[in-house]
């Protein structure tokens, strides 16, 4: 009976396992520091910039999610500042590359 149960709760949660999806982030930060981090929730792409340098720093970050258009994000980060990017996709997600580039502004 245990293992009856543990193999249907075991088997509710594989397709919670198929939602996930990786984000890769690529970032180019000339002459300001700043780093990324992602996440995700549902079919939504989040990467958390954190300025790390002592000067404003002007990103744009780009969200492919193959057949979807991409389309750019901006933000300016003052020093210490933290900023969440998103992106919500209208399709099925397998896999999302973020391109983050990261100039003094």
């Amino acid at each position: 009976m245990n293992k009856s149960i543990a193999a249907v709760i075991l088997g509710l949660m594989l397709p919670l396992s198929a939602w996930a999806f990786p984000v890769d982030v690529e970032i180019e930060s000339e002459g300001v520091s700043v780093i990324a981090s992602s996440s995700y929730l549902s079919n939504v792409a989040t990467v958390t910039l954190i300025n790390e340098g002592g000067e404003n720093a002007l990103c744009t970050g780009t969200f492919v999610n193959g057949p979807e258009r991409p389309s750019p994000n901006r933000v300016r980060l003052s020093p210490g500042e933290q900023m969440v990017m998103t992106q919500a996709f209208q399709r099925d997600i397998t896999r999302v590359r973020v391109k983050v580039s990261c100039e003094p502004g």
